[in-house]
């Protein structure tokens, strides 16, 4: 769903010069601007929710950080460190089991901000519905393969159940500026029961852990 530039300025009170100093900052992404035909010449259109979300993430913080700062934990960029197994104890949104059956599943200890993020997404799944060690162990399997498959905050990771038994479904979601919908179909017999966003998950983390990991990001970084 899109919402035009008049109704955007509108419902989040912002003005049209905040909007584009945002933009030339790296705060709101130039491809999420999308220009369209209409009555009067052109309308300028962005994808509702995020953009939304966005604007109320840089009103809540501007005042603590700085407009380069809050670029470097707002924008979709990669990390460009590596997590050691000490650094995962830091997370308190990485359960300790978890990331121990991540690494012997994976063969490693260090691990990129991908992959920590879907060790969140798990734990967290974890947390909340108490899977037997086989079934942790399966979703685990299955989201490090997945893992490597994924090379941008692109993507949704979904929970999905059948009967007694749960499954990992990662979807890569389209950038804002080719107007299209992530489609598919799932049997009737598959219900969705969690559904995560890698792109606000990161956001999130970004700003929780600055202090902590000093962050510095570098351009996204495409396979």
């Amino acid at each position: 769903m899109e919402i035009s530039k008049k109704d955007l300025l509108k419902e989040t009170g912002i003005s049209y010069g905040q909007l584009y100093r945002w933009k030339r900052e790296g705060l709101i992404p130039e491809s999420w601007f999308v220009k369209r035909p209409s009555p009067t010449g052109q309308e300028t259109y962005f994808p509702k929710e995020r953009i939304l979300k966005r604007i109320r993430a840089i009103q809540q913080m501007k005042d603590t950080y700085s407009l380069e700062e809050l670029a470097k934990m707002l924008t979709p960029e990669v990390s460009n460190r590596m997590f050691t197994e000490e650094d995962l104890e830091e997370f308190s949104e990485i359960d300790i089991e978890v990331a121990a059956l991540f690494m012997d599943v994976m063969e490693k200890d260090c691990f990129s901000f991908y992959e920590i993020l879907v060790m969140m997404v798990i734990s967290e799944w974890n947390q909340e519905y108490a899977f037997s060690h086989n079934t942790r162990m399966a979703l685990i399997q299955s989201s490090a393969h997945a893992i490597t498959h994924i090379h941008s905050h692109e993507w949704r990771i979904l929970l999905v159940q059948i009967q007694e038994d749960h499954y990992v479904l990662a979807l890569q979601e389209p950038v804002a500026s080719t107007n299209q919908d992530v489609w598919y179909w799932l049997d009737e017999r598959m219900k969705i029961l969690q559904s995560v966003s890698l792109q606000e998950l990161s956001s999130q983390m970004k700003v929780k852990y600055k202090e902590t990991f000093a962050f510095t990001f570098d351009e996204e970084v495409v396979s």
